[in-house]
Formats: structure tokens, C-alpha cells, sequence
């Protein structure tokens, strides 16, 4: 009888772990609220991905070994597809999915963002390939941003959420590199014996173990990255330094969700090149999705526009 159990009990696991590596691809039990919506008139002209085949985001991630997409695969030209130039990420890596009927609220096309096992400074999504080009999107009337999500039962629900605009946009339009890690060589402690010296490991000429890489999304600046204190008063970036670009937490559910994010939510770091006036909604250049390190996503977004209230909505 105990083993019949303990038979049953594995087959019941095994199922479910059947299940939930396909839960991604199916919405989670019950309706979506999408009345959430009516309340609002939205500017859908950013992304709804309902045309053409191109979302015009790229990833890009560390290089931890067994990391998914696989980096220094790409890197050598193997599958995985991280692009290094601006050119690549035109064509964007980064493919709309298409759900089963009936779809968020009748949308069948959204945007799909996994990934998992990058344990150096994490992964990540932007629209280099659209927005830091000529194309730029004025926001002005409306109260701020607003997209649609859900999460995989078994990923991690919450990311940042990053904003440029023309001001914080002044790095190159390319997508930063494939993100390697330096390979160990004479004198370099490899702890970890993957090759790569990385957190944990102990460079040459040094007696410490090199931390992990700074808190999800945190600016270099903000850890005392740069030699002025944050008190010295804003100023716009240096050419090629760190944007700071504006940001806000975002957790998700299972389920779809309607995000509002108003204007003054989206903030930066404290840090020198921390802009007077918040962000400049005439003028939005970028998106960006930065997921933490060291753990498994499944996001889907849907439907990035500007929102409003609606004039007949009362109050």
C-alpha cells in the first residue's frame, strides 16, 4: 500500500511538472477582467503587435554557461540570436506569439519574453530597433503609460520597467554586447570551474571573491559608481555614461492585468545625472524589461500605449 502511494504520488508530480512546463502557452482558468479598460481611451500607435510579423524588440542576456538564450552561442554565431549591431536589431530577435482564440480579450498577438539561468547580471528586452531611431513617440495628454501582462504559473512575477527619453537616451542605438564574461587565466582563482571569471571568483593580484552583480536594475552611480554625489545637482549625461533612465517595479499574476503607470511613478536613481522635471512625455525613446538574475521568466506584455481617462467616465 505505502508503495502504491509513494507510485502514485511520483506519477501526480510528474504530471504536474508535465503541465506546468506548458501553463505558458495557455491562459490561466477564468475570464480576463477587460472592462479594466473602459475607463480609459488609449494611444496604441507604440505597440499593440497586431501588424506584420517584426516586434522590433531584441533580447539580450549574460553569459552564464546553460543560460537561456545561450550567449556565447550567439556570439559564435549559433542559435540564440542576440544581435550586436543596430542592423541586427532591426530585424528584431524577439518573435510576436500568437494565442490560442479568444485571446486576451479577443488580441491573439502579444509579446512573449522568456528567459532563465543568466546568474551574472540577469537578461533582458528593449526596442532599440524602433524607438532610439528617428521613430519617437509624444505622449503629451495623456497621464502616462499602460500595458497589459501576465506571468507563467512557474516564472518569476516581478521585473523593472525602464523608460528613455530623448534626454536619458544617449548611449549609441546598438544593443550592448553579448555581455561575456572574462575568460580565467594565469593567476585567476575559477571556484566555480566553468572557465569564466565571475562572481564567486577570484581574480589575479586580488584576495577577494568578486561580488555579485549590483541589485536588479540599480544604476552604477547609485552605489557610488561615479566620483560626484548624488547632492551635487542634476545635469543632463555625459555621451556614452550612464542614462539613468527612468523606471518602476512591476509585479505580475498569472492572470492579465491592465498596468497604469502615470508619469510621476516612472522615476531615476538618485544619482548626478538625475533630471529636473521627471520624465519628458513629448518626447519617449525606449522601452525596456530587465528581469533579475539567477531566475526563470515567462512574461507576457501586450498592448504598450499611452492612456487617459475618458471625458464620459465621471470621475
Amino acid at each position: 500500500m505505502a508503495m502504491t502511494r509513494a507510485i502514485v504520488a511520483l506519477a501526480s508530480g510528474l504530471l504536474l511538472g508535465a503541465l506546468g512546463c506548458s501553463e505558458g502557452d495557455r491562459l490561466p482558468p477564468g475570464p480576463v477582467d477587460c472592462s479594466e479598460a473602459n475607463a480609459y481611451e488609449f494611444d496604441t500607435s507604440i505597440y499593440d503587435f497586431n501588424a506584420g510579423s517584426d516586434s522590433y524588440w531584441y533580447q539580450y542576456a549574460d553569459a552564464t554557461p546553460g543560460g537561456v538564450p545561450n550567449t556565447a552561442q550567439a556570439a559564435d554565431g549559433g542559435a540564440g540570436g542576440v544581435p550586436n549591431t543596430a542592423e541586427e536589431a532591426d530585424g528584431s530577435n524577439v518573435d510576436v506569439a500568437e494565442l490560442e482564440e479568444p485571446g486576451r480579450c479577443g488580441d491573439t498577438r502579444i509579446l512573449k519574453l522568456a528567459a532563465s539561468g543568466h546568474n551574472f547580471w540577469g537578461s533582458g528586452f528593449a526596442d532599440w530597433g524602433q524607438n532610439s531611431s528617428a521613430s519617437r513617440s509624444d505622449g503629451t495628454g495623456y497621464e502616462g503609460i499602460s500595458f497589459w501582462a501576465r506571468a507563467a504559473v512557474n516564472s518569476e512575477k516581478t521585473f523593472l520597467f525602464n523608460v528613455d527619453d530623448g534626454r536619458t537616451l544617449n548611449r549609441p542605438p546598438d544593443p550592448p554586447d553579448a555581455g561575456l564574461l572574462p575568460e580565467a587565466g594565469a593567476g585567476d582563482q575559477d571556484l566555480d570551474g566553468d572557465g569564466l571569471i565571475g562572481p564567486g571568483d577570484i581574480a589575479s593580484g586580488t584576495e577577494c571573491r568578486l561580488p555579485p552583480p549590483v541589485e536588479l536594475g540599480e544604476a552604477p552611480c547609485y552605489r557610488g559608481g561615479v566620483d560626484a554625489p548624488a547632492s551635487a545637482g542634476s545635469r543632463v549625461p555625459e555621451p556614452d555614461e550612464c542614462g539613468n533612465q527612468f523606471h518602476t517595479w512591476i509585479t505580475t499574476t498569472e492572470r492579465w492585468q491592465l498596468f497604469l503607470i502615470p508619469w510621476n511613478q516612472l522615476v531615476q536613481w538618485p544619482c548626478p545625472n538625475r533630471l529636473d522635471g521627471g520624465i519628458n512625455p513629448a518626447d519617449i525613446a525606449r522601452f525596456e524589461i530587465k528581469f533579475r538574475q539567477g531566475t526563470q521568466y515567462e512574461i507576457w506584455i501586450d498592448n504598450i500605449a499611452f492612456y487617459r481617462r475618458r471625458t464620459d467616465a465621471g470621475s
